[in-house]
C-alpha cells in the first residue's frame, strides 16, 4: 500500500466516525500527509522530493540500544540523508498522533516498521517536527528509535 494512502485512510477513518465525532482537523491531515510524502520520497530514492518536504539544514537523529544498556546516537543532516538514499527502503507508520500549535508547528509521532529489501530490520517510534512555511508543512527535524527487538510489542498496539 502506498504510504500516502495511509494518510488519506487515516483522514477518511476520522471522517467516517460517528455523527457526534469531531470533524478531522485539516491541519492534522496535512501534517500526516507531509510525513507520508517524506516516506514515499525515501522509498522512491527521490532526493529532490525529500528536499521538497523538508527545511534545509534539518537534522535527523537515530537512537539505538547498544550492548549492556548503552545507547548509540547517530545524526545526519537532511542534505546527507537525501544524497545517500538507496533502493529497497520502506517505512510505514501507524496510529500517528499529531500535536499542533496553530498553523505554526506540528509534531507527528507514532510507531513504525522499517524494511530493507522486503525484510524488517527494526521498529521504533518516529517523531517528526514540522513547521508551516509558505502555506505548507515541512519537516524541520526527525528523531527515532531503531529497536530490532521491538516489532512485536509495537505492532500489538495497532
Amino acid at each position: 500500500m502506498k504510504r500516502w494512502m495511509l494518510a488519506a485512510g487515516f483522514a477518511a477513518a476520522l471522517a467516517a466516525g460517528p455523527a457526534t465525532a469531531a470533524t478531522p482537523d485539516p491541519q492534522e491531515a496535512a501534517a500526516i500527509a507531509t510525513v507520508q510524502a517524506f516516506f514515499d520520497a525515501m522509498a522512491s530514492q527521490d532526493a529532490d522530493a525529500v528536499r521538497a518536504v523538508t527545511l534545509p539544514g534539518g537534522m535527523y537523529t537515530s537512537i539505538r540500544p547498544g550492548a549492556a544498556g548503552a545507547t548509540t546516537v547517530s545524526r545526519v543532516t537532511v542534505e546527507d540523508f537525501a544524497q545517500h538514499l538507496r533502493p529497497g527502503l520502506h517505512e510505514q507508520m501507524w496510529s500517528p498522533r499529531v500535536s499542533l500549535r496553530g498553523a505554526l508547528l506540528a509534531t507527528v509521532t507514532g510507531p513504525y516498521e522499517f524494511q530493507l529489501d522486503g525484510k524488517t530490520t527494526h521498529c521504533g517510534i518516529d517523531v517528526f517536527d514540522l513547521a508551516k512555511v509558505e502555506g505548507r508543512w515541512r519537516v524541520a527535524s526527525v528523531i527515532w528509535t531503531a529497536e530490532p527487538d521491538s516489532c512485536a510489542e509495537l505492532k500489538a498496539r495497532k
